[in-house]
């Protein structure tokens, strides 16, 4: 009796393996078709601004922070920093510095494809609506002329992210542009026609210049995921 006890367990112990190997291969798939779980991502990068209304490349600093279901679809927010943006001379004004700052901040909707076994390659495009400022300094140093300006815009682009873990890099190259009609501003008009008046010196690089920019970067950086 004891001798058909001990065969009897043996048998079981035998079998449990496979029974569990068969319970793993019979088990129902996953509920989700892609390879990675939602997770939250964050960026800082360095780039330079070029092309279009931007004279020579400048140093630009860029900031992400976004989320990603399951690494296919999410959202974005950016920030970009220049604190040296080159102005084609085209479009400056004589009473305005060459080298404004001008800075954006924009919300994107952001479609990626997170390819290898846990995606850590993963290319990806975003886009969508923002704002633009843009800080200049008179060229004559009068403090009392305010060249401070806020304007609407959108921006699009894409890259690729690069992960060893939670760690990575993110290369990104994207076309932003202001709200507005754009046009070059002709200086000898400007000198003849605004003379000192502050309002008008205003509201000409409101119109002539921020209105209706447009300019590329690309920024490469540190990436973060979790």
């Amino acid at each position: 009796m004891n001798i058909c006890r001990w065969l009897a367990a043996m048998a079981c112990v035998i079998a449990l393996p496979a029974v569990a190997a068969a319970q793993q291969t019979s088990a129902p798939p996953s509920p989700y078709p892609y390879p990675i779980e939602s997770h939250w991502l964050a960026s800082g990068s360095l780039g330079s601004d070029f092309a279009n209304d931007s004279a020579d490349p400048g140093v630009n600093f860029a900031g992400t922070f976004g989320w990603l279901w399951h690494g296919v679809a999410g959202g974005e927010f950016q920030a970009n920093f220049s604190p040296n943006f080159n102005l084609n001379p085209a479009f400056v004004p004589p009473f305005l510095a060459q080298e404004p700052v001008i800075n954006s901040y924009m919300l994107n909707v952001m479609a990626a494809a997170p390819l290898m076994a846990s995606g850590q390659f993963q290319p990806y495009a975003s886009g969508g609506p923002g704002w633009f400022t843009l800080r200049g300094t008179p060229t004559a140093g009068d403090s009392g002329i305010n060249f401070d300006k806020t304007d609407t815009g959108w921006n699009a682009g894409f890259g690729v992210m690069g992960f060893l873990g939670q760690l990575g890099v993110r290369a990104d190259l994207r076309y932003f542009k202001v709200s507005g009609d754009e046009f070059t501003v002709d200086n000898s008009v400007l000198r003849s026609n605004w003379g000192a008046v502050i309002d008008d010196r205003e509201q000409s690089v409101n119109a002539n210049v921020i209105s209706g920019m447009s300019f590329w970067r690309g920024n490469v950086g540190v990436a973060l995921r979790w």
